[in-house]
């Protein structure tokens, strides 16, 4: 079975890394790249919305590539979210009856680590030692409110705060690396996860009033 995806990048910073995941994931007879192509500067928001409606909707796995300047999403003056990112990531989440939600992926370049994991110690009386483990940063981006957001029942990882990384978040966050490395492996992953959205809480919008 072949798996659609639509590939979610910051022009500025990332149109290398987004160009080289298209290469990568064409040499792959299971997955179809559905990303976006177009110049859009000239177009209304009315049309790049339904532009990008018309991508995603076809599509069952969202990649964001987490660049520098994709860390976090950018707001207007009245202090919304105003960013074609945040609106990607939130058209995939959707679920209406020309949209499933799609599966997540976040891969994030090696210069943008540092704004996202930190290094910790953890103890808990689960597993009674101390341990340093991989903390994520919490960041104003629609995929970061997409992890850790495992049900508690379905929770893999048993210990008090601290997640699996591939089971007990809807969105994984992965390096670029690991992910170039083996593409196959993430999106199969998220699609699995899609397959059981329900055992999330998911989070589909930053702007606590809708936005566009």
């Amino acid at each position: 079975m072949s798996i659609n995806v639509f590939i979610s990048f910051r022009y500025a910073d990332g149109i290398s890394y987004k160009e080289e995941l298209v290469k990568i994931l064409g040499e792959s007879d299971r997955i179809i790249d559905f990303s976006e192509d177009e110049d859009r500067s000239g177009l209304s928001e009315d049309t790049i919305r339904e532009y990008l409606y018309s991508k995603i909707r076809r599509t069952s796995v969202t990649i964001i590539i987490i660049t520098p300047q994709a860390v976090n999403h950018r707001k207007n003056i009245y202090g919304y979210y105003d960013d074609w990112m945040h609106d990607e990531i939130r058209y995939s989440l959707e679920d209406r009856d020309s949209n499933r939600t799609s599966g997540l992926v976040a891969v994030y370049t090696n210069d943008a680590k540092d704004s996202l994991i930190s290094i910790d110690n953890h103890t808990c009386d689960k597993c009674n030692k101390i341990q340093q483990v991989s903390r994520i940063i919490e960041v104003e981006n629609l995929f970061r409110k997409n992890m850790m957001n495992v049900k508690k029942e379905y929770k893999k990882n048993k210990c008090d705060n601290l997640y699996d990384s591939r089971y007990d978040s809807y969105c994984q966050l992965v390096s670029y690396e690991d992910f170039k490395a083996n593409p196959e492996k993430y999106i199969s992953f998220a699609y699995e996860k899609k397959q059981k959205v329900e055992r999330y809480e998911l989070v589909k919008n930053l702007n606590k009033y809708g936005g566009l």
